[in-house]
C-alpha cells in the first residue's frame, strides 16, 4: 500500500510503498478515504512522544481519518465490515498512522460511525482539532453573551472554536493577521486584531478595558500566554493548549488557569458531530490534497502557513 512516512525521528516525510497492517483482536482494518492534517502529525515525526510511547518505523504519519471498515478482528462488537467510521486513530505503537491507504485502529478508542448527513471529507477534518476546540470551550464554561479572546484563530483549532462559539452566543475577538480577517468574520468572529500592526495586548486593552471573560490560546509560549492572560477579567478563565499556563499564579491573580490535556474519546467526538449537524455548522475545510502532496502540505503547516483544515484524499 502507499503511505507517507518518515524513516526515523526528524526525517523528511516521503511517499513509500509499505505492507498493509495485519488486523489484531479488537481492531478494525480501515480503508482510508480522507485523512486530516494536524500540527501534531509533524510533532510526532519530530519525536514529541519519543521515550514516552513505543514507535514503529517507517513511521506512518497521521492520526485523523474517515474511511470504511474492510475487516474486523476477533471480539469486535461495535462495528462491522462496510461501516463508514471517523476518529482519532492514534494508538500504540505510534507509527501506524492514517496517511495510508489502509490502517488499523482499536474499536475501544475515539472512533465512531459517520452519520449519513456528514460527508467523509468534512468528517476527516473534525477529530483532533474539533475535539480540542470543543473541550476548550467546555472547560471555559462561558455563558451566552460572554466575551472570548482567541489567540491562534486562523488554524484548525481556532477555526473550530469560532464555529462552535456561535451557537453558544459567545462573542469572539480573534488575534489574526489581516489576510485572515475576512475569512474569520465570515465564520462568525466579531472582531479581529492584527498582531503585526501594533502591540496587540495594548490594542485589546484599549478596546476592552473591562477585559474578556475567557481566553483560548493555541499557539503562544509561556511569555506570550502570560501577557494575553492579563486581558482576562477577574473570575475569568485563561486556557492554553500548549501547556504553558502557570495555574497557581493565575489563581493568585483571581483568574482560573487551564492547561488543556485533550483525552479523545468516542463520547466527545459524538457530541462534536451532533453539534455540527444540529446547528448546520460549516466545517472549516480549506483544501483537499493528494497523498503525494501530503509532505508539502505538512511542511507548510509546520511553517505556520496553514489556514483552516486540510485533508488528504486517498485513491479509491
Amino acid at each position: 500500500m502507499q503511505a507517507v512516512a518518515v524513516p526515523h525521528f526528524r526525517g523528511n516525510p516521503e511517499l513509500m510503498d509499505l505492507p498493509p497492517r495485519v488486523v489484531g483482536p479488537g481492531e478494525l482494518l480501515v480503508r482510508v478515504h480522507f485523512a486530516g492534517v494536524n500540527p501534531f502529525d509533524w510533532k510526532i515525526a519530530d519525536g514529541v512522544l519519543e521515550g514516552h510511547r513505543p514507535h514503529v518505523f517507517p513511521l506512518i504519519l497521521g492520526v485523523d481519518a474517515a474511511g470504511t471498515v474492510v475487516k474486523v478482528g476477533e471480539a469486535v462488537n461495535r462495528f462491522q465490515v462496510g461501516d463508514n467510521v471517523v476518529g482519532q486513530f492514534l494508538h500504540d505503537p505510534v507509527g501506524t498512522g492514517t496517511y495510508a491507504e489502509l490502517t488499523t485502529v482499536p474499536q475501544s478508542i475515539g472512533v465512531v460511525k459517520v452519520p449519513a448527513e456528514l460527508p467523509l471529507p468534512e468528517a476527516a477534518a473534525l477529530p483532533t482539532a474539533g475535539m480540542t476546540a470543543l473541550a476548550a470551550l467546555d472547560a471555559l464554561r462561558l455563558s451566552r453573551g460572554a466575551s472570548l479572546l482567541l489567540v491562534g484563530a486562523s488554524g484548525g483549532v481556532g477555526s473550530f472554536v469560532t464555529a462552535l462559539a456561535g451557537p453558544q452566543g459567545i462573542r469572539v475577538t480573534a488575534l489574526a493577521r489581516e489576510s485572515s480577517s475576512a475569512r474569520l468574520r465570515a465564520m462568525g468572529v466579531a472582531e479581529t486584531v492584527d498582531p503585526t500592526s501594533s502591540d496587540p495586548v495594548e490594542t485589546m486593552r484599549r478596546r476592552h478595558p473591562s477585559g474578556f471573560d475567557g481566553l483560548i490560546d493555541v499557539m503562544s509560549d509561556r511569555t506570550g500566554f502570560d501577557r494575553y492572560a492579563t486581558l482576562v477579567r477577574g473570575g475569568g478563565t485563561a486556557l492554553t493548549t500548549t501547556y504553558v499556563a502557570d495555574v497557581p499564579a493565575l489563581e493568585r491573580s483571581g483568574r482560573r488557569g487551564v492547561n488543556l490535556d485533550l483525552q479523545p474519546n468516542a463520547e466527545l467526538l459524538g457530541k462534536l458531530i451532533r453539534q455540527f449537524i444540529e446547528h448546520r455548522l460549516p466545517v472549516p475545510l480549506e483544501r483537499r490534497v493528494r497523498l503525494s502532496e501530503a509532505p508539502a502540505a505538512l511542511a507548510e503547516l509546520k511553517m505556520g502557513q496553514g489556514h483552516g483544515k486540510t485533508v488528504i484524499e486517498l485513491p479509491t
